[in-house]
Order: structure tokens, then C-alpha cells, then sequence
């Protein structure tokens, strides 16, 4: 259950201001069909985070478990720094009425690659060891981001402080990824 919430949390905090949210808000604007685009946005999360999870479980039961938090760490340092660059938000789409269902899904999977995010479920996973808990609470996460602006549009999204969130979200990867490597060190 852990592994559940600190994949929520982890993953939430990494998606605000991300581009998954600008998606989001974009289609939510321009086809105003948000079930359509919530259910296709969930199972293009859904299927990127649980390759991610795969590769992470693989990835960490190469490593040497004295290494792991190590990993961890460092990862979450990287986090740090990555949350606080700029997001592109002019993403282009062309999308048809038609099949918004089956773009909105290969958008989500195809934007969430090489993103922080699938940084953080690999890292999660790998480190848990766990597959179910981490693609949930990390599909979730997202989700608890970015369906908000599929429905509320662009006055939700104005009104929210990005750049001080984005602020507190580096502070607190950046205690995180100290904090884990004191652990790893044996400091704590």
C-alpha cells in the first residue's frame, strides 16, 4: 500500500505544470467531450506507466540492492531540478471529433515518454519491486492533475500559482533525494 501512495503523491506532485496538464486543458477546450477525453487520457497513462513499471522491475533486479537507494536519490535530486524548467506549452494537435478517444490515449502514452514522470515510476517500481501499486497511484496521480482541467478549462488553470507550486514540488524532491541518500550512506 505504500508503494500506492507514494506513486500518487510523487507523481502528482511531478505532473503539475507538466505538459500532460496543457494537453489536457487543451482538449478539454477545443472538443468539450470530457469523458471522452478523460477515458483516453486514462488508458494512454495507464499502459505508459505500466511499461515503465515493467522496465523499472526489471531494471532495479539487475542492480545490487545496496545500490537502490543510491538510485532513488539521485533520481530524486534530478526531479529537483527538472521540475522547475519550463514546460513547452504550445502543443499542436490535429485532432478529428471522430476518433478523439483514440488520439486523446496515443497522446497521453506518446507525451509521457522520456518525461519525469516515467522517471519516477521506473524508479518506484524498480525500488518497491512492486507492478500494480505503482502504475495505480502514479495513473492516478496524473489524473488528479490533469482531469480537473479537461472540465474546468482555462479559468481553473489561471488561477492556480504554477511557479510557486513548482517550487515547493523541487523543495521537496530535493529533501527527498538528501534525505534517501543520508539513508543510503548510513547517515540516518
Amino acid at each position: 500500500m505504500e508503494a500506492f501512495w507514494v506513486s500518487l503523491v510523487t507523481v502528482g506532485i511531478a505532473e503539475i505544470g507538466d505538459r500532460s496538464l496543457f494537453l489536457a486543458l487543451l482538449l478539454g477546450l477545443r472538443y468539450r467531450q470530457p469523458w471522452t477525453i478523460f477515458w483516453g487520457m486514462a488508458l494512454g497513462l495507464f499502459v505508459n506507466q505500466a511499461l515503465s513499471a515493467v522496465f523499472g522491475i526489471w531494471f532495479f533486479d539487475l542492480l545490487a540492492n545496496d545500490w537502490h537507494h543510491w538510485v532513488v536519490g539521485i533520481i530524486f535530486l534530478i526531479m529537483a531540478g527538472w521540475v522547475l524548467i519550463p514546460e513547452d506549452e504550445s502543443v499542436k494537435e490535429n485532432l478529428s471529433r471522430r476518433n478523439l478517444f483514440i488520439a486523446t490515449a496515443v497522446s497521453f502514452f506518446v507525451l509521457e515518454m522520456a518525461d519525469k514522470t516515467q522517471l519516477v515510476v521506473i524508479t518506484l517500481a524498480g525500488s518497491y519491486q512492486s507492478f500494480l501499486p505503482v502504475v495505480l497511484g502514479a495513473t492516478l496521480g496524473i489524473l488528479l492533475v490533469t482531469t480537473p482541467a479537461v472540465w474546468l478549462g482555462h479559468r481553473f488553470a489561471e488561477r492556480l500559482p504554477i511557479v510557486g507550486i513548482k517550487r515547493v514540488a523541487s523543495a521537496l524532491f530535493l529533501i527527498l533525494g538528501i534525505w534517501l541518500l543520508l539513508n543510503a550512506a548510513g547517515v540516518w
